[in-house]
């Protein structure tokens, strides 16, 4: 059987009940990136403070460069949207 191997990147909280976990992970001799939702557990869920949940993306650490350009066409997005909005905010007031 296949040893799966993972190691914690980053963590950050989405909400108030949820979690954002970035792991690299090892799974049959190929490396991934696994970024995923994990939930505060219930009472009674057994012992884990959280579980993840099937909320997220494993993607071979092959494609990270095309991720992380999709991220940045992203927030240029975001950026560009918010100097609009800004400009239209002086216009109006």
């Amino acid at each position: 059987m296949a040893e799966t191997k993972q190691k914690l990147i980053a963590s950050f909280s989405k909400n108030s009940v949820e979690i954002v976990r970035v792991h690299l992970q090892t799974w049959k001799a190929q490396r991934y990136v696994d970024i995923r939702v994990w939930k505060q557990a219930r009472p009674g869920d057994g012992e884990a403070a959280v579980q993840p949940s099937y909320k997220g993306l494993t993607l071979n650490v092959e494609l990270l460069p095309e991720l992380r350009d999709a991220i940045d066409k992203a927030l240029t997005e975001i950026e560009l949207e918010d100097s609009e909005e800004v400009r239209e905010d002086a216009r109006n007031g």
